[in-house]
């Protein structure tokens, strides 16, 4: 039996394979966490843990969760995501994306079923949260409050409880 042997193109085609795919590993590496983002999220807490926090931070508000279940979504905001990297461009986006902002965020979700009152709390990466939402009943009878009041009320919930900060508004 012969023994096939590599000629001179086949080597030369073998090493520009080579070349090419050392230049394409290259490229990758380079551009990576700018084409993807997502892949340098730096998670502080684990899904556990966010959905603990969640809970916390629906009892602290003095709401009984007995007898909710629980859902968690790891969820991320792709219309705030394509508004920032097409106004800002890809590198101030993922700047502002990695830390200042809350694209990325665990949505924890409290329900009971056939009930249609639930909760939804957004934790970020970092562990803090960042959203909340109560959904109750429409026909259910609520305070009536002026404009004025609503937004006080509002402007008070997001200072002492979700800790923003209001002064730049």
């Amino acid at each position: 039996m012969a023994e096939a042997r590599l000629t001179g193109s086949d080597k030369r085609t073998l090493l520009l394979w080579i070349f090419f795919a050392v230049l394409g590993g290259l490229f990758a590496h380079h551009y990576f966490f700018r084409a993807f983002p997502e892949a340098s999220v730096d998670f502080k807490v684990s899904r556990s843990e966010a959905q603990n926090r969640a809970r916390n931070f629906v009892e602290s508000l003095g709401e009984n969760l007995s007898g909710y279940q629980s859902t968690i979504t790891f969820e991320l905001d792709d219309n705030g995501k394509t508004y920032l990297e097409r106004e800002l461009g890809l590198q101030e986006a993922n700047r502002l994306m990695s830390g200042e902002l809350n694209i990325w965020y665990w949505e924890v979700r409290f329900f009971r079923s056939q009930q249609e009152e639930e909760y939804r709390v957004r934790v970020n990466p970092a562990g803090h949260v960042v959203g909340y939402q109560r959904t109750i009943e429409e026909t259910r009878a609520g305070k009536s409050l002026t404009r004025e009041e609503a937004f006080s009320a509002a402007g008070q919930f997001l200072q002492t409880k979700l800790r923003t900060d209001l002064s730049h508004w």
